[in-house]
C-alpha cells in the first residue's frame, strides 16, 4: 500500500519537495497582502463616502420616511478629505489594472 502523504509530495523543478507542488509560504504572503489591500481600499472608500455626507441633515423620520431634502453645507476639509480618499481608491484600481494587463508594461 502506498503512503498517501508520499504521493502528495511532488518534486518541484528546483528539486525541493513541496506539498502538492505549491510553495505555501509564497501563497500565504500573497493572500495576506491581497487581503490587506482589499481591506484598505474598502476603508478608504467608506471613509470617502462618509466625509461626503458630513454636513447633511438627518432627513429621515422615525418611521424611515424622508422628511426633508434640504442639505447643509459641507466643510472644505471634509470635501478635500473625501476626494483624497476616493482618489486613493481610484489609484489602487488603476494600479491593479496596470499589473494585470501586460500591454501596459
Amino acid at each position: 500500500m502506498i503512503d498517501s502523504t508520499a504521493t502528495a509530495l511532488v518534486a518541484a523543478a528546483d528539486g525541493s519537495e513541496k506539498f502538492l507542488g505549491v510553495d505555501w509560504a509564497a501563497f500565504g504572503i500573497v493572500f495576506v497582502v491581497a487581503f490587506g489591500a482589499a481591506v484598505a481600499i474598502v476603508v478608504f472608500f467608506a471613509l470617502g463616502l462618509r466625509l461626503l455626507a458630513v454636513g447633511s441633515d438627518d432627513d429621515t423620520g422615525a418611521d424611515g420616511s424622508i422628511v426633508s431634502t434640504a442639505r447643509g453645507s459641507r466643510p472644505l476639509g471634509a470635501t478635500v478629505g473625501a476626494f483624497a480618499c476616493l482618489a486613493v481608491c481610484v489609484a489602487a484600481v488603476l494600479y491593479g489594472l496596470y499589473l494585470i494587463i501586460p500591454q501596459f508594461h
